[in-house]
């Protein structure tokens, strides 16, 4: 039975010694360091008994050779008739490979003698401690199922009212625990041993190369093997070969002893260990242990060449890197420090700190090498593609952007496997850029691109963040459905780590304002004000911006509305882009809706997007309202690319000049193409918005609601009964309907045109199967019993095209 002190091996042996029935004769002898071998087995020879179990307690002894060879010559003399019980704390100089090879041993290990996690709780309980089974656990691995730890444990918790506080400040540092490691542990060992056990307690886990490095001495695996069987709380690490770590009190114990005895030798230990695992690639334990140095220099070099800074601002590490250098001094003066300074200072939203920094990290390259400096390079080059794209001019961010893309794919391929932040933190910075550009295609191609590095990097974090930014385009582009279902998926993973992202938030709140859906989305404009913020915080807080004038406006309040767009455009406005030209837009449409066309006029002829499509429509719309002669229109909106809701109102104003002109046929077509357009996605909110004279034709009783019943916004409460009159919709009327995705929308065409499953399945390419999956959800969602019925129920809410016999 070998343990270290405090697994209770004298315990158990005492009560085997007294339920033992016989019929040997137990005779015990306990180890002192004056026994002489011989004698003690020289009278056990003279024993007359037929079987003898001789019980040999060292306690804190050291079995010598002698002895051992002594006990070995007694076994083998007497085979049966001699058995013996060894209690120790080392292995004993015997052959037990010899032992084991003919099966004359049984051995009793600290692993068998440990609590587990059940008898740890029972043992509370015999001590009247009622404790949660989270506090248990907690213990038992503090304790690792250390028996006299446990009892420790037991004896703070005695009449403490806050056993959580107890057992988080139970340490093997003080107290108890640190007087008996002390006394029967540490006091007990070899001075060789002793000076090993506390150098390389500095580290959480020792290998032989680094226990050299820290002791100066050579070591090899078979001293760490050798040292596991012996009393040194030292234990194999799991599924691993080389590696072994200290029981954790025991750890805290000696780091304390090794701090008070020789506190001038700590920094050193740290330093060769942060050097060790600089050496051997684990560049975030050389940071750690750097930084226990207080060599905060050589820790920003680590994180710079051997890791990278990009790791402050996202990936799977950030939150712990942004805990390692929470006290990053300021007034180191080398490029890796400003590197440091310069992400920390993004971290916490400040570009311009962290434009400066930067600059001082160019100043010191400038006095190296270009081979010293590549690593500082490359991450000045990422970190100012992330000012850039948070800066108030997009196409100034974009060349940054696309500058430090090419660099990264100059690096090599290697580095990239490595370290995937990077080009996670440009992807994220090119999305975000080319979402205020207004090029959507792209800027979505960006955002799936980093969720595919985050997905591989297990950025779980940052995925969900990218997802939310990707339901965005989708949502401002018009993919309403799309949004949603991304929404969803977003969702789906904060349900088993961080919350929903600000960006999938304010997504949706896009989506229900575009679908009328004002209750809905007002929710998700509160949950987004108290989301935690990311780097896309100034670009969501000018799309939110959108979102609560528009909510306003639908409410009646158009003078706050107006007034919330141009606080959020003096604010937020990216010069030059979709995004501020959207805001330009919307206010001149409150200006129209206030009977203002020449105000809305100079808006538009003052905003640097004036030549896009959707001031144009405006332009238009302002002109004919003022009574001048309008513009000639722009050419009808047939690029994917451009946002839905340019492309309905592109129609919309074309049927409201036809009406004008007195063109009633044409004005019935580009209506129903704006309808037919609006209804897949069901976006509602330009009908809301359109010219006076085609919201006549929307009424709930007229026959354009009747053909077309999705345009019935979704439940609003009582207190938007005023606002129910901007969507032309009377309260009783409401019908909300579920979405059909893009696949089931297909699905759901073909049956319109009467084709079999088998058909549709070949059609598509897909299985009989699956597309059985695709008309049941069709059902579900459309309250249809039967095929037919729901293509009808289709016809009716306009997501299918016009009846045939229409």
């Amino acid at each position: 039975m070998s343990a270290p002190a405090g697994y209770g091996k004298t315990m158990l042996l005492d009560a085997w010694a007294a339920r033992y029935p016989g019929p040997a004769v137990i005779r015990r002898v306990t180890l002192n360091g004056s026994d002489e071998p011989a004698a003690i087995v020289e009278s056990v020879r003279d024993d007359h008994d037929d079987v003898l179990v001789l019980v040999v307690d060292c306690g804190d002894v050291t079995m010598t050779p002698e002895f051992g060879q002594s006990l070995h010559r007694l076994l083998r003399d007497n085979a049966g008739r001699v058995r013996v019980v060894l209690v120790t704390r080392t292995d004993p100089p015997l052959p037990l490979h010899l032992y084991r090879l003919a099966g004359t041993v049984a051995e009793i290990r600290a692993d068998e003698l440990a609590f587990t996690t059940d008898e740890a709780a029972a043992l509370m309980r015999g001590h009247k401690l009622e404790l949660t089974a989270a506090d248990v656990g907690e213990l038992q691995a503090r304790t690792d199922g250390w028996p006299a730890g446990l009892m420790f444990a037991a004896m703070n918790l005695a009449g403490k009212p806050d056993a959580q506080r107890v057992i988080r400040e139970f340490r093997g540092d003080a107290g108890n625990v640190a007087a008996y490691l002390m006394t029967e542990v540490l006091d007990a060992q070899p001075p060789e041993l002793r000076e090993f056990l506390l150098r390389t307690s500095v580290v959480d886990e020792v290998r032989p190369s680094l226990a050299e490095a820290l002791t100066g001495h050579a070591c090899d695996l078979r001293s760490l093997e050798f040292l596991s069987h012996g009393n040194s709380f030292i234990q194999p690490v799991p599924e691993t070969a080389d590696r072994y770590s200290y029981q954790p009190l025991f750890r805290e114990f000696l780091r304390a002893q090794l701090l008070y005895e020789r506190p001038t030798a700590v920094p050193a230990l740290h330093r060769a260990a942060a050097a060790w695992f600089a050496q051997n690639d684990q560049p975030l334990e050389a940071i750690h242990h750097a930084i226990r140095a207080g060599d905060w220099g050589q820790a920003a070099r680590y994180l710079v060449e051997k890791l990278d800074v990009a790791g402050l601002l996202v990936g799977r590490r950030r939150r712990q890197l942004t805990m390692l250098f929470d006290g990053f001094p300021d007034d180191l003066d080398s490029p890796e420090a400003a590197v440091v300074r310069a992400a920390r200072a993004l971290a916490a939203f400040d570009a311009d700190r962290c434009t400066s920094e930067l600059g001082n990290a160019r100043n010191w390259l400038d006095q190296r090498t270009s081979a010293q400096g590549h690593a500082a390079e490359l991450a000045i080059g990422v970190l100012h593609a992330v000012c850039a794209s948070l800066s108030e001019t997009p196409e100034a961010g974009l060349g940054a952007v696309l500058t430090a893309e090419a660099e990264l794919r100059a690096a090599s391929r290697e580095s990239a496997i490595a370290h995937p932040e990077p080009r996670l933190l440009v992807a994220a910075c090119k999305g975000r850029v080319l979402l205020q550009r207004g090029d959507f295609p792209a800027a979505l191609t960006a955002f799936t691109e980093g969720i595919a590095i985050a997905e591989e990097a297990a950025a779980h974090e940052t995925v969900s963040d990218l997802l939310g930014m990707a339901a965005l385009v989708e949502a401002v582009w018009g993919h309403l459905r799309r949004a949603g279902e991304v929404v969803a998926h977003a969702a789906t993973l904060s349900e088993s780590g961080p919350a929903l992202p600000q960006s999938a938030i304010v997504a949706e709140a896009w989506v229900h304002a575009d679908r009328g859906n004002l209750s809905g989305a007002e929710e998700m404009v509160q949950r987004a004000a108290e989301a935690a913020p990311t780097q896309d915080a100034r670009v969501l807080a000018a799309v939110l911006a959108l979102v609560r004038a528009r909510l306003l406006r639908a409410g009646g309040d158009i003078d706050l509305a107006a007034a919330e767009l141009r606080a959020a455009s003096n604010r937020y406005g990216a010069k030059g882009g979709w995004l501020d030209q959207a805001m330009v837009v919307d206010e001149a449409k409150m200006l129209l809706a206030r009977h203002q066309p020449q105000e809305a006029i100079t808006v538009i002829e003052q905003s640097p997007g004036r030549d896009q499509v959707g001031s144009l429509l405006v332009l238009q719309r302002a002109a004919a309202e003022a009574g001048e002669r309008p513009p000639g229109p722009p050419p009808p909106v047939t690029d994917r690319a451009v946002p839905l809701e340019t492309q309905v109102d592109g129609w919309l104003v074309q049927a409201a000049e036809s009406i004008r002109t007195g063109d009633a046929g044409r004005s019935a077509l580009c209506l129903e193409r704006a309808l037919r357009l609006a209804a897949p996605e069901q976006l509602r909110r330009p009908f809301a918005e359109a010219p006076p004279s085609l919201r006549k034709l929307l009424q709930p009783s007229g026959e354009l609601m009747r053909h077309h019943p999705w345009l019935r916004a979704p439940g609003l409460p009582e207190s938007r009964d005023r606002a129910a009159s901007h969507w032309g919709v009377p309260r009783t009327e409401l019908v909300v309907t579920a979405s059909l995705t893009s696949k089931e929308h297909e699905v759901l065409e073909y049956l319109a045109e009467l084709l079999t499953t088998e058909e549709i399945a070949s059609t598509m390419y897909v299985s009989v199967n699956t597309v059985r999956s695709h008309v049941r959800s069709i059902l579900r969602k459309l309250s249809a019993s039967r095929r037919n019925e729901a293509v009808r129920r289709a016809w009716e809410l306009g997501l299918l095209p016009a009846r045939p016999e229409a």
